[in-house]
């Protein structure tokens, strides 16, 4: 009995140990796939979606479309939108283009990040996944879904959400300012407990917070890319705030 009970825990370290050794070599946290969102080194974002990308060096957003086979991918014509930009960020998007228009690049991992390269094997960018901020920040408005259109306005200028680490919020309007809880797990997010001072305001100021709140009412998900924090109705986007500076 003695004997099996030995021979048991041994097997059990064992199993443990690869497991370990396993864990440490896979990092759950490593990229996995090459679609979604990157930060380029040296400056500039760049999404991957299964047929097409988008990129940007801070002004003008570059994109086309994409063909991933095995682990290539093969770009197409680049269009651009057309904003007058800086010089510095103007030569930047011209790298861009340079590096990407109708090439076809290999990618690997490397640990946290992912590389890709030209014919000749040699590394010509670096990504990594963007550093996402916390949701428990204080969050600037920027824009909201209404019935017609997704809107910004000057009024929102002092609107926006604090999210506390004990599950409770704040939440500044374009007239009053009020409180209540919030749920988030994974993406899941909800809104309970709301609640509002009754200052009176003039027409646009209580126009503009009756939308901001009955906004936050649909939200059920979020998202925060960088420094942009998304609440969403499903798939939808009802109300985007960006942290605020400090």
């Amino acid at each position: 009995m003695k004997q099996t009970a030995l021979a048991l825990a041994f097997a059990l370290f064992l199993i443990l140990s690869v497991y370990s050794c396993v864990k440490e070599e896979n990092p759950s946290n490593f990229p996995d796939t090459i679609l979604g969102d990157w930060d380029i080194e040296g400056g500039g974002t760049l999404f991957f979606e299964t047929d097409s990308f988008s990129a940007s060096a801070g002004c003008n957003t570059l994109f086309g479309g994409i063909t991933i086979e095995n682990n290539s991918i093969t770009f197409s014509l680049i269009a651009s939108t057309l904003i007058a930009c800086p010089e510095f960020l103007a030569e930047r998007e011209q790298t861009l283009v340079a590096l990407f228009e109708n090439k076809r690049l290999t990618y690997r991992f490397e640990e946290d990040r992912a590389q890709l390269l030209n014919s000749e094997g040699e590394i010509v960018a670096t990504l990594f996944r963007p550093n996402n901020a916390a949701l428990v920040n204080t969050w600037s408005l920027v824009s909201i879904r209404t019935a017609n259109a997704i809107s910004s306005s000057v009024l929102d200028q002092d609107s926006g959400i604090t999210f506390n680490s004990d599950g409770t919020l704040r939440v500044l309007t374009a007239c009053n300012s009020g409180g209540g809880n919030y749920n988030a797990k994974e993406d899941a997010l909800s809104f309970t407990d709301l609640f509002f001072t009754e200052r009176a305001c003039e027409g646009e100021r209580n126009t503009r917070e009756q939308e901001f709140t009955q906004a936050l009412l649909e939200i059920n998900r979020y998202s925060i890319l960088r420094n942009t924090l998304s609440l969403k109705k499903d798939e939808q986007t009802w109300v985007t705030l960006r942290l605020e500076e400090k």
